[in-house]
């Protein structure tokens, strides 16, 4: 059984594993257009590695769905809100298992449309800042996931058409720009809450118990 801060820093690999990810595909498919064509493409039928991307998005799904273990107990333990935490951690899950779907299902499966569940790294910050508001020490943390979790928000309507910002010649920068922003955020708050999770105080020993060594005779 991993630790809760192994957990974390998995958190924070995710995010790094699934941009190499993206990116080595993409070098490995010659005439990819990155703003025309949607990430799930480099896993499809006409990339000329596949395996590349998929089995990267695997990987990186189920790190990510560990991570989420690790942030829920992180935030429970920083803010003291446990249903609230459990969510900010299934959250951060599901972005895993939307990663996992995409590797395991390819692109045009129908069922690949169910690595949509890793949008839920959109409600993550939101639900981290209601963990940790009110905490003095985490003040700065749950304002900045309030702050990016709105941030995510207008990215997201924008790569959904809103205001016809989005063009099709563009869609895959704006699906790019939202993925990269979640797991940013991921990255960062896995950060902090590792340096917390390291920094607190150690739990003191019970009472009753045993001694770990024998009385000297008297």
């Amino acid at each position: 059984m991993l630790s809760v801060g192994s957990l974390l820093r998995i958190g924070l690999i995710v995010p790094a594993a699934m941009v190499a990810d993206v990116w080595l595909a993409q070098r490995m498919f010659p005439g990819f257009n990155p703003g025309a064509q949607f990430i799930s493409e480099l896993g499809g039928p006409a990339a000329p590695n596949p395996l590349i991307f998929n089995v990267g998005m695997v990987l990186a799904g189920l790190a990510g769905m560990a991570a989420g273990a690790g942030f829920a107990q992180a935030l429970e333990h920083a803010g003291g809100r446990r249903r609230v935490s459990a969510f900010a951690g299934l959250w951060v899950a599901l972005t895993g298992l939307g990663a996992l779907f995409a590797g395991l299902f390819h692109w045009p499966d129908p069922m690949h449309r169910a690595c949509g569940v890793g949008l839920a790294i959109q409600f993550a910050p939101l639900f981290t800042a209601w963990a940790l508001w009110g905490k003095p020490e985490h003040a700065r943390l749950a304002r900045f996931s309030l702050g990016w979790f709105f941030f995510l928000l207008l990215v997201f309507a924008l790569l959904t058409g809103v205001w016809n910002v989005r063009t099709g010649a563009d869609v895959g920068f704006w699906q790019r720009g939202h993925a990269f922003l979640g797991l940013l955020w991921l990255a960062i708050v896995a950060f902090a809450l590792d340096r917390h999770w390291r920094a607190r105080p150690a739990a003191p020993a019970s009472e009753d118990a045993e001694p770990a060594y024998a009385p000297a005779a008297s």
